[in-house]
């Protein structure tokens, strides 16, 4: 990371200004108005944060400083930080911290969630107690006053030993220990500042950071270990003694070759003058070997007296002869490891044709690291299935052997496994592409990395992220699971990142409900479901219990099926909150509801239902919506009264086939009857017409 810019001075672009900018009276007359004051807001009913107080000054890089007002006690100066949205800040450190005292470490007093009207939406913010003096360092490029052999242990070492026993007796590592992180209190001892703005070591100079964590991405060098934070307090040290930097000048990727070839006391002392007292804990504190490193413990020896013999810094083992690769030699292993990892595809095919293992038994004499890496090889050449991705895998698992101590490497991407959360999370927050996290995940980078490292006896089981459950989930692309659930399974403090939920900071399942009821009484689109990607993914994430299965059948193709599974997932989240009145949310949840009412034959029933449905959703009850919706007997009933309908309708139907039949028939017997009856009607009339013409002739 490059050396951070001052804070006290102007934007560039401030001084960029064309003459007709400077003329024109209407941008001039827009400046001079004053700007729009924004209502403070209130954490916890109690602190105050101006949003119109800004101090500059005590800014993190990531989470801008506020003037705060205590309701309960003034006698304390306290400011805030207001943290980013998008960013995975460590509200675990935040918990075991908040309160403690020392003598060493900026007291945080109170964190919480606070309607930042700034951002336009809630953001997390962190009360601190302010300090009573200013920065050690505004910019690492400055010079200032050094520490001596008879001010440094009062000043820097006492307090700041103090606080890393604080810090450890707690579980917590700092990662932000640099001077331009420090604050001189009453101007006789130094002050830690802020370290659960941002993720672990995002803020780091790469000068702070030991020569393993100072390879990986910012963004994914993990929380590490308390021997980091014991090599970023030696850093300080020695720039605070010596009163200026003396790498200022030169770029991250010289500085770190520097620490690889002559290690990290000579890159950095070299020949400067320190006082022979303190050389020996400048030297413990900056082992390039974690194993070596000075702990808490050592470093309480030494200020009670104890001396211990100087360590010497560890160089890797030099070859007799270099190692050609992209117009550069390498001389050590770990050197050409890292310049492997930044050429990936030139990499694999100079590890193909056989020169590695060559260089590493005859100039080297590393014959095991040898047979290793020609087994590797021949693995990764075999490899049919995908035959670039064996390839990978095996270029990935090379570097390791090489430096077992670097961080993951693949294809560029450079990370620690505990940072590989919160790479993703910064990736899905500048909407990157992903693929290559994915890969990392779906090929089992992880586990292989940790495979390779135990097989040379480094121990990983700290890292406490269940890789295997991770590859399950990426695996399945439905709602619920794929990157999504990865993104909140790896950063226990990430908030839910959903659309719906622009203006609120959902970082924990009992918040998540009341946001959906404000994003429902705002919606605009009455056939979206109050659940996207985002959300089932948080749920299935923050959960206690095992909801997969739930969260499968809101993918299922049927939508009665679906949707029941919703608020299914709701309803038990509103009977184990305890939380009542989500009217708007339960009104937009009738309105989806349609398709399950109608699933009722009897017209009398949905109309009884619809006024029901009413009913609960004023009364805003998800869960009585759900046992409503969800009733098992009614519709075995409803079923039950239609196919009784349909057979009463059948014998109506029949009954009034077989009278159309009979009428038929009688019509037909009648006429016959009619046409019979005319006949002989007609010979009556005949035959009394002719006796009456014979009666006449004869009379």
């Amino acid at each position: 990371m490059a050396e951070e810019e001052r804070r006290d001075e102007p934007p560039a672009e401030a001084f960029d200004r064309t003459e007709a900018e400077t003329l024109d009276p209407g941008p001039v007359e827009e400046e001079l108005r004053p700007p729009v004051r924004a209502q403070p807001c209130i954490l916890r009913e109690r602190f105050v944060i101006n949003p119109n107080k800004p101090i500059p000054e005590l800014s993190s890089p990531h989470a801008k400083a506020y003037a705060v007002e205590d309701r309960k006690e003034s006698v304390t100066p306290l400011f805030a930080l207001v943290c980013e949205r998008s960013m995975p800040v460590r509200t675990n450190a935040m918990r075991a911290i908040k309160g403690v005292k020392s003598p060493g470490m900026m007291r945080l007093v109170e964190w919480g969630i606070v309607l930042w009207p700034i951002a336009g939406g809630e953001c997390l913010a962190a009360v601190f107690e302010r300090p009573r003096g200013v920065r050690v360092m505004n910019d690492l490029r400055d010079q200032i006053v050094p520490l001596t052999e008879h001010n440094v242990i009062p000043r820097l070492i006492e307090p700041v030993t103090l606080a890393l026993r604080e810090l450890s007796t707690r579980g917590v590592t700092h990662r932000a220990i640099r001077p331009t992180n420090m604050y001189y209190v009453d101007g006789d001892r130094t002050l830690l500042g802020d370290c659960v703005t941002a993720p672990p070591a995002y803020d780091q100079p790469l000068l702070f950071e030991p020569i393993e964590s100072g390879m990986a991405n910012p963004i994914g060098r993990g929380t590490g270990t308390y021997a980091d934070d014991m090599y970023a307090f030696g850093v300080s040290l020695t720039l605070m003694l010596l009163g200026f930097n003396p790498v200022a000048r030169m770029d991250d990727a010289a500085l770190l070759r520097q620490k690889m070839q002559s290690g990290t006391y000579a890159a950095l002392v070299g020949e400067e003058r320190i006082h022979f007292t303190l050389i020996e804990l400048l030297r413990g504190l900056l082992s390039d070997n974690p194993d070596q490193r000075w702990d808490i413990d050592n470093l309480e020896m030494w200020l009670a007296g104890r001396r211990m013999a100087p360590q010497q810094s560890r160089v890797d083992k030099r070859a007799t002869r270099g190692f050609p690769f992209e117009g550069t030699e390498y001389f050590h292993a770990r050197e050409l490891a890292h310049a492997m990892g930044k050429h990936w595809d030139q990499a694999i095919a100079t590890v193909v044709e056989g020169k590695l293992e060559l260089w590493l038994q005859r100039a080297l004499e590393e014959k095991d690291k040898a047979k290793a890496i020609a087994k590797a090889v021949a693995t990764g050449v075999a490899g049919s299935a995908e035959k670039r991705a064996s390839l990978d895998i095996m270029m990935c698992k090379i570097l390791t052997l090489l430096d077992p101590l670097a961080p993951i490497r693949y294809k560029g991407m450079v990370a620690m496994p505990d940072g590989l959360g919160a790479c993703l999370a910064m990736v899905m927050a500048k909407r990157e592409e992903p693929r290559l996290l994915a890969e990392v995940l779906l090929r089992e980078i992880p586990a292989m990395w940790m495979e390779t490292r135990l097989m040379q006896g480094l121990d990983d089981s700290r890292i406490s992220i269940n890789f295997q459950n991770l590859r399950a989930y990426l695996a399945q692309t439905g709602m619920g699971f794929g990157l999504e659930r990865c993104l909140y399974e790896m950063n226990e403090s990430m908030p839910c990142q959903s659309p719906l939920l622009t203006e609120d900071y959902v970082a924990d399942l009992k918040q998540l409900l009341p946001a959906l009821n404000a994003a429902a009484a705002k919606r605009k689109d009455s056939k979206q479901w109050p659940v996207d990607r985002h959300i089932a993914a948080f749920m299935g994430a923050r959960f206690r219990s095992d909801i997969d299965r739930h969260l499968g059948a809101l993918n299922e193709k049927d939508p009665v099926v679906a949707f029941l599974a919703l608020l299914n997932l709701l309803a038990v989240f509103q009977y184990r909150t305890g939380q009542a009145n989500l009217q708007h949310l339960s009104m937009w949840l009738v309105m989806l509801a349609t398709p399950l009412v109608q699933r009722y034959h009897s017209r009398g029933k949905r109309q009884e239902m619809e006024k029901d449905l009413g009913k609960l959703a004023r009364a805003g009850s998800i869960v009585e919506i759900y046992n409503l919706l969800e009733n098992n007997e009614a519709l075995t009933k409803d079923m039950s009264d239609f196919l009784w309908a349909q057979a009463q309708f059948q014998a109506a139907e029949e009954e009034i086939r077989e009278l159309d039949d009979d009428g038929e028939e009688r019509s037909k017997e009648s006429e016959l009857i009619g046409r019979q009856t005319a006949t002989m009607i007609a010979i009556l009339i005949a035959f009394f017409t002719l006796l009456g013409v014979v009666i006449s002739k004869f009379w």
